[in-house]
């Protein structure tokens, strides 16, 4: 069975499961709680002190200069400098940009926003680096600005790239129906302006990168990535060598979140050409505020939401704008836009949508991928207009929403059929059932009407999100699975281990699942160039789709040994069993042989017991000028309930209660998906409620260390409810799984928003809500009463 379609098909009808589907505990755990597990850091403390020379940049201060000179005559004088990097020592091209190309890897002709990296500092210690870097001097002829993407998209007489003519990096659009058409038939119709703010990915390890120079002009980069294969082709790129001389390696990962999927590339690409210029063994880690200041950020967004529903509470139409302020550089913000534009309905059915998406640069940090990848902002504009229009039409939230969901057989506003795999009804039955929604209800009326210092709401969110890239964008699964003689297992995968545990748990069960052989027996050899390009760790793609490889490649070397063991024992290969390290007769399990004798007589006969195993993920055709066609392959669904209360003299807000509901195809490990939507709840929370950054009237980030941006604490965390899963099962996923990683994310903080708007009665367009902008909220609601 080589044919790989016909290897999931087989794998997803399976009546029931050895180790898919169980709670099996992670294989990094005690390694990661004992401090064994290695980091980018941490081989550079136990192999490369004292040999490596230490990176610093030089980072700009201006929101948009020119650069007339860089003067770094005094810095070379410093004791211990042994070089200053600029744009002009670049060997090959200094362009580094991911959807365009507008972007250097060091500043060359201009500056476009406050933190670009000028010049890189190399030196014998980090202190002498600092110091020589304060010795730089950059002659700038300052340039007029603009912060504001609406102020941007008006002006042509200040352009961030001139190149380009405009401030307009990218539009899109979807065209389905006739709006007009769908507001007339409308009973009611709710019109509103979401504006959302820049989010720090404040993640516990901040990038770092140790490049070694060998020999034949070839570099090993061990760095902080994402996606170690694109971080070969940047780093290939900027020095002008073959990819085949760069390795990349991407070690334990302290948190990434799709920052790493952005700045990874880059981090990495400057200890490399420190290191390629020099001939010396190069390490750089940012500090907490060069992080801040330099790395992307979620986008902040405008959207002007308009819809409509009917006398029977059926949406009508959709009239959307979305505006992203993209900041300096378009990075990922043509896909993260597209995205945000493609699923602007909601997770519901609309007849009459019109949608246009603008990407805006402005001379601020630029926007990147963050978990929800443009889809935050954009779900929470919908579920807030569900809410409002539900309201209007004095209809139950839940209600509503249930009779405009999406089902199999259900078209997107992409005009995209979903022909199987859509449990998103099934899930928001099963939360509201069990956070007792209708009586809550009741009961916080009732609450909110007797107590006057404190309110409680309950919210309803859902959330939907394609799963791999895009369109007929192309993705892929491939890996590399071997068995030793001695019956041990190694896989090779180049998804990446960040804490969501992938590779290192989700992939060893596939292996444990096709081969009937014992956790402990499987190594996954993860992150690195030398293995097989597997495709970005995003896009919640690491194990439905980053597995398929995996299971394709083990279930090659079974069926070989299927064949083998049939001779064997003589009997039907239909009926012989892998299960716990024996291979036997399903009739009669005594008759059989053990794993690794099995293994051994494989080698004795020649038989090859490796195999790569790749899939290529089927797509459809789809026409950007109306916006209409295949979007996704497959779409995760999640559905959020929170219980809040606030405080109204401080205007404080703690979210008491979340209970979540996953339809997200066949859960390998249950107990790693709830660890998922736990950490993405308390990610949202801090999104909702107090994370924010705060720029100055240059484009300065005035907040760039923990003390000042608010992260939530163990104090802040809710009751979060064992998950309800729906596998609706995706026919091209390593046992029929989707994506998970990011989907708490998106509905989360409109889930929260909802419950506050029905705790105090009023509409909220906005987050974060800091106590400040609650007491504002209040004041508002107390104006209102009084006239």
């Amino acid at each position: 069975m080589e044919d790989p379609v016909k290897i999931l098909e087989k794998w997803i009808s399976a009546e029931s499961y050895i180790v898919v589907g169980k709670d099996i505990s992670r294989v990094d755990a005690l390694d990661k709680i004992f401090g064994r597990a290695m980091f980018t850091e941490d081989y550079f403390v136990d192999y490369m002190i004292g040999n490596a020379l230490f990176i610093k940049q030089v980072l700009s201060t201006y929101p948009h200069a020119k650069i007339k000179g860089i003067d770094y005559k005094k810095a070379l004088e410093v004791p211990g400098v042994v070089r200053v990097i600029t744009a002009h020592d670049i060997p090959g091209e200094n362009q580094v940009g991911y959807a365009i190309p507008d972007q250097p890897l060091l500043a060359e002709g201009k500056i476009r926003y406050p933190g670009e990296v000028i010049a890189l500092i190399a030196a014998v210690d980090f202190e002498k680096a600092f110091k020589a870097s304060e010795e730089v001097l950059v002659h700038y002829e300052p340039l007029p600005y603009v912060l504001d993407p609406l102020e941007a998209m008006r002006r042509n007489d200040i352009l961030v790239h001139d190149e380009r003519g405009s401030n307009i990096a990218f539009t899109t659009r979807v065209r389905k129906g006739n709006i007009e058409e769908g507001f007339s038939k409308a009973h009611v119709i709710v019109e509103n302006e979401y504006r959302l703010h820049h989010q720090e990915h404040a993640y516990l390890e901040t990038e770092a990168a140790l490049a070694i120079p060998e020999s034949e002009g070839r570099v090993t980069v061990i760095g902080t990535i994402q996606y170690p294969h694109l971080g070969q082709r940047i780093v290939s790129r900027v020095l002008g060598v073959p990819a085949s001389r760069v390795k990349i390696v991407a070690p334990y990962i302290g948190g990434g979140f799709g920052g790493k999927d952005d700045e990874g590339p880059l981090v990495c690409a400057k200890a490399a050409l420190v290191a390629y210029l020099t001939g010396k063994p190069a390490f750089l880690i940012y500090s907490r505020e060069d992080s801040i200041r330099i790395h992307p950020k979620r986008e902040a967004a405008i959207i002007r939401y308009k819809s409509g529903a009917d006398v029977n509470g059926k949406l009508t139409a959709i009239d959307v704008t979305i505006i992203h302020d993209t900041g300096a550089y378009a990075n990922r913000a043509p896909f993260i836009l597209w995205r945000a534009t493609m699923h602007a309905s909601g997770s519901y059915e609309v007849p009459h949508a019109k949608v246009d998406g603008y990407a805006v640069y402005t001379n601020k940090v630029y926007q990147g991928s963050f978990r929800g990848f443009g889809n935050l902002s954009i779900q929470f504009a919908a579920e807030r207009q569900m809410d409002l229009l539900a309201e209007r039409l004095g209809l139950d939230p839940v209600e509503f929403r249930l009779r405009n969901i999406l089902k199999e057989g259900s078209y997107t506003i992409t005009n995209q059929l979903l022909d199987h795999s859509v449990g998103v009804a099934e899930t928001l039955k099963k939360v509201a059932e069990n956070a007792d929604w209708w009586k809550k209800r009741e009961e916080y009326k009732k609450f909110n009407e007797a107590s006057q210092r404190f309110k409680r709401g309950i919210g309803v969110a859902i959330g939907w999100h394609g799963i791999s890239t895009s369109r007929a964008v192309p993705d892929w699964s491939n890996a590399y699975v071997k068995v030793e003689l001695d019956g041990s297992v190694v896989v090779y995968t180049g998804i990446v281990e960040m804490g969501q545990g992938s590779p290192v748990s989700s992939h060893a069960q596939i292996v444990a699942e096709a081969l009937g052989v014992p956790l402990e027996f499987i190594r996954v050899v993860q992150g690195s160039t030398e293995a097989p390009d597997s495709g970005a760790t995003h896009a919640s793609r690491g194990t439905g789709i980053g597995g398929i490889g995996v299971l394709v490649a083990a279930t090659k070397i079974r069926e070989r040994l299927t064949q083998l063991a049939s001779r064997i024992l003589n009997v039907d290969p239909g009926e012989i069993e892998f299960r716990d390290g024996r291979v036997y007769w399903r009739r009669n399990p005594e008759m059989g042989l053990s794993w690794r004798e099995l293994v051994r007589e494989a080698y004795a006969r020649g038989i090859e017991l490796s195999a790569t195993g790749y899939f290529f993920l089927p797509k459809g055709k789809f026409d950007d000028t109306i916006g209409q066609g295949f979007a996704y392959p497959a779409y995760s669904y999640i559905v959020l309930i929170a219980e809040v209360e606030v405080d109204t003299w401080t205007g404080d807000i703690r979210v008491l209660r979340v209970y979540p509901g996953l339809a997200a195809g066949k859960i390998i490990n249950p107990k790693q998906v709830e660890g998922q939507i736990e950490g993405a709840v308390v990610q949202a929370i801090g999104y909702t409620l107090m994370e924010k950054l705060y720029f100055d009237d240059k484009g300065n980030i005035v907040n760039t260390n923990f003390t000042d941006y608010v992260i939530p604490t163990a104090k802040d965390i809710p009751e979060i409810y064992k998950p309800v899963f729906v596998e609706d099962k995706y026919r091209y996923g390593a046992f029929g799984a989707k994506g998970v990683g990011e989907m708490a994310m998106i509905p989360g903080p409109a889930s929260i928003v909802n419950a506050v708007a029905f705790a105090l009665g009023v509409n909220i367009t906005f987050t974060p809500l800091t106590p400040w902008s609650v007491l504002e909220l209040i004041g508002v609601l107390k104006g209102r009463c009084s006239t």
